[in-house]
């Protein structure tokens, strides 16, 4: 393990990220305003500072002329105008610089010794510009390694793809403002050589964020003119704003397209909101990305190699996440590429683990802390030592204490008759018995042992053509699962969606329907329950078709069209309601609608603020099947009014003005939870939707971490309020409160915490333990069932077992393991190295698009 902290920086166009290494061995991203990712951005103030990241950005829109996003670029230049001065390059990278050194001292009170990166193809004179950078920032002497040489360590490292010496691998770094590209042979002394690079300076993320906005303005143009005008050509810092405004809300559009197949945007001074479909992006992007493409087949054929004599394709840099990247890789290569979710972070991270020493090989072994055991009952845990002033040890579900009496004498015993007293034991143990086993035999909470392996069940059924990019989806239900995915269309305006049904139990297809739609794109999102498969498509900007389909032939029962965008099942129904209007509708299986209501006044601006469905305990019993609530609904009105209604009838059930829309609300068990932000905390008010949501309680929660960001169930009646750790990603502190109790009753902060997720009547806890993160299983006493459950992320399948499958970043494909998990923690190995689109289970069969088609596999008996 390395001897002392270790400081990674990569400074990129658009992004600069930096990593430490602990003494330990443990890589943390260093965050800057809550982001381990910080804008490359640049301002001068009249002053003479030079500020940066988001803190220039927001300076630039009062004078723009001050401003530099991209000072890297600007590298060849030497000097940069900002403003009426001229300004060393260095001295901005210097600043730049200085902002993560500061940070790095802040989290461990020193500046460590650094190693830099740059791209591949710099020259010793712009090297020497960094160099320079990092000394007037402060630093001692900084290495410096290539940005290919540290994405490769990445890749084997961290990534566990070995390669042996000879090997070549190709690093795709698609960022901001340049695509590098880079061709890398493994050394038989373990390091890496640069046998060819090349790219395009003038290709990155910027370039497609202009497509877009240029087509975004089409339709403002279309339906405002002056609005695209003002938007086009600013005069003045308001007008500069919007514009700014416009580009971020297309930006964040464009990253919310890798996640799903619609975003919305929002447009300064447009009363509705407009729509970007991945259809859409890709169509704009494919012009742009086959220039990458060329140029990469450009790079490997100046290696005299073959694609398929490559290790691998691994993309890195922020642009890469773009589905249609991997996907027009994937086809002019013929092998799938490697993208993570945050292809930010592989550089930095990679340079750290280059200049890190090697850790041994057994690592030291970190046991939890657990309270110690009595050595006379060895499973049974004593109670924790007593404080002064602390009561006694509370009994798990009660509020009793429990106190223990010695010396005092007993009353005399009276002889009972023999017979009586098994008259009394026959009565006892029925007494006993019958509710254990009635209890045992209706128990939703029962814990089914998993099988020895994950089992194919019948033969593949193989893709009805080559799938693109568009979808990928699997909804397992019962005895029966849906398969979607998306293929190139003869009608080359379109896609072709096809649809497969398979029996569960025998693996055999059910029927196949196949769907080609031009003008719009598809939906990612479906719909499925017993007698319910729903889903859409964008056939205009705004505008939307949803298809009913029957489960028995595939057939279309109905289609509606709609302009509600947003929509949720509750069992058999589907709710589809606005966001900015004031409609709600609700249609049964068959595509009939059942109920509809109307909100507000849309002409008097009072609009649906937000909406969601009441949960219910059932949904903890069979989480597979997610029966999503009790058949109510809940939205706020932007005149802060709180609608309950009953979705089958659409009457009214409780309506009231009880907090404002941007507070946080939660719906559960016929009880509204709304957490309010104040200033030393917030109140966790709670209201009772049976009672016309007159107030339950209140709770008042003193707390130094940011405003809670989510309610969610953590039981029958529990549920957890999540508040995020301040300067830290994906950690949080979790509180569990229980309205029987009217308190909070449990509080999650004593480590890292990440995710809470309930397990029937328990808790999968996720916390991190370095670079890793482990799961735990609490019981209902908030007492640790078990030690630990390994670093997989479970996802629960029925009221007593959890499961975890390979879950793919995009349309890449994804190897993992199957591991099943008991609610007392054991853990049951189904499989190693499943290669997986995308997958989704029930509570016995795990339904998977693998690469030779659609699979069913079996993890216990039906």
């Amino acid at each position: 393990m390395p001897a002392e902290y270790l400081l990674s920086v990569d400074l990129g166009t658009s992004h600069t990220v930096a990593v430490l290494v602990w003494p330990d061995g443990r890589t943390r991203p260093l965050l800057f305003d809550g982001s381990p990712v910080m804008p490359s951005a640049v301002f001068l103030d009249p002053g003479g500072i030079i500020h940066t990241g988001r803190d220039a950005e927001r300076l630039a829109l009062t004078a723009p002329e001050r401003f530099e996003p991209n000072p890297k670029q600007r590298i060849a230049d030497g000097t940069m105008l900002l403003g009426d001065r001229d300004v060393p390059v260095a001295a901005a990278l210097a600043a730049i610089l200085g902002r993560v050194a500061r940070t790095a001292v802040e989290s461990v009170g020193h500046l460590p010794n650094t190693v830099l990166t740059c791209p591949a193809a710099w020259s010793e004179q712009r090297r020497a510009t960094l160099h320079d950078a990092a000394a007037k920032a402060g630093y001692r002497p900084v290495k410096i390694l290539t940005e290919p040489v540290a994405a490769a360590h990445y890749y084997t490292s961290r990534l566990s793809h070995p390669m042996r010496p000879g090997q070549a691998l190709a690093v795709f770094d698609f960022g901001g403002g340049t695509l590098d590209i880079a061709v890398l042979e493994r050394r038989p002394d373990g390091s890496f050589g640069v046998l060819a690079d090349g790219g395009l300076p003038d290709l990155g993320g910027l370039d497609f964020d202009a497509a877009l906005v240029a087509h975004i303005g089409e339709t403002v143009k279309q339906r405002d003119p002056d609005i695209w005008k003002r938007l086009e050509n600013p005069s003045g810092a308001s007008e500069m704003r919007n514009r700014r405004e416009l580009w971020e809300e297309v930006r964040a559009a464009k990253e919310m397209l890798s996640r799903s197949s619609v975003a919305p945007v929002t447009v300064p001074d447009m009363a509705q909101s407009l729509h970007l479909t991945r259809g859409e992006l890709d169509q704009l992007s494919r012009p742009l990305l086959s220039r990458a493409v060329g140029e990469t087949q450009r790079v490997l054929g100046l290696t005299g190699r073959r694609p398929d004599q490559l290790a691998g394709l691994f993309l890195v840099g922020g642009s890469s996440r773009m589905p249609m990247v991997s996907k027009m890789l994937h086809e002019a290569l013929g092998f799938a590429p490697t993208v993570l979710e945050q292809p930010e972070l592989p550089v930095s991270e990679g340079a750290a683990l280059a200049f890190a020493s090697p850790a041994p090989v057994t690592p030291p072994v970190q046991v939890p802390p657990t309270p110690p055991q009595s050595p006379t009952a060895p499973h049974a845990m004593s109670s924790p030592p007593l404080r002064s002033g602390s009561l006694p040890p509370v009994t798990p579900g009660t509020d009793e204490t429990v106190t223990l009496r010695r010396g005092e004498p007993e009353p005399p015993r009276r002889k009972i008759p023999p017979k009586w007293i098994a008259i009394a034991a026959a009565v006892v143990v029925l007494a006993i018995v019958l509710p254990i086993g009635w209890w045992w035999l209706t128990n939703p909470y029962k814990q089914q042992p998993f099988d020895d392996e994950l089992a194919p069940v019948g033969d593949v059924t193989a893709f009805a053509a080559e799938p693109n990019d568009g979808i990928y989806q699997v909804r397992a239900w019962d005895d029966r699962a849906l398969f979607a995915y998306t293929t190139a269309s003869t009608d080359p305006s379109g896609e072709e969606l096809h649809l497969r049904a398979l029996d569960t139990g025998s693996g055999e297809p059910l029927w196949d329907q196949d769907v080609v739609v031009t003008g719009g794109g598809w939906d990612g999102n479906f719909y499925v329950s017993e007698d319910l498969i729903a889903f859409s498509q964008e056939v205009a900007t705004g505008e939307y078709r949803y298809h009913f389909l029957d489960w028995k032939t595939g057939d279309t029962r109905n289609t509606v069209d709609s302009t509600d965008g947003t929509a949720a099942r509750s069992g058999d129904l589907l709710v589809l309601a606005p966001l900015g209007g004031n409609t709600f509708n609700v249609y049964d299986g068959d595509g009939e609608k059942v109920a509809g209501w109307k909100l507000g006044n849309v002409d008097e601006g009072v609009t649906v603020s937000k909406w969601d469905l009441v949960g219910t305990p059932d949904d903890l019993e069979e989480p597979s099947m997610r029966a999503n609530g009790n058949g109510r609904v809940w939205a706020v009105t932007s005149d802060n009014v709180v609608h309950v209604y009953d979705l089958e009838s659409g009457e009214t059930v409780a309506e009231k003005e009880i907090e404002t829309v941007d507070d946080l609300y939660y719906g559960w068990d016929n009880l509204l939870y709304v957490a309010v932000d104040k200033e030393t905390g917030y109140d966790l008010n709670v209201y009772d939707i049976d009672d016309e949501l007159k107030a339950f309680d209140s709770e008042f929660v003193e707390s130094d971490t940011p405003a809670p960001d989510q309610v969610k169930a953590c039981g029958e009646a529990l549920v957890c309020v999540r508040e995020p750790v301040e300067s830290a990603t994906d950690v949080y502190t979790w509180r569990i409160y229980n309205p029987d109790k009217e308190k909070v009753v449990h509080v999650f902060d004593d480590r890292e915490y990440r995710n809470i997720t309930p397990l029937g009547n328990r808790l999968m806890v996720e916390h991190y333990e370095g670079d890793d993160v482990r799961t735990w299983i609490y019981d209902q006493g908030f007492d640790q069932v078990n030690n630990d459950v390994g670093d997989n992320d479970f996802e629960a399948i029925d009221g007593g077992s959890a499961l975890t499958w390979p879950a793919s970043s995009g349309f890449s494909v994804s190897t993992g393991n199957v591991i099943g998990l008991g609610r007392d923690g054991t853990r049951t190995a189904l499989r190693t190295e499943l290669e997986v689109f995308t997958c989704d289970a029930s509570e016995t069969r795990l339904s998977c698009l693998t690469l030779e088609g659609m699979q069913v596999f079996s993890f216990r008996d039906a």
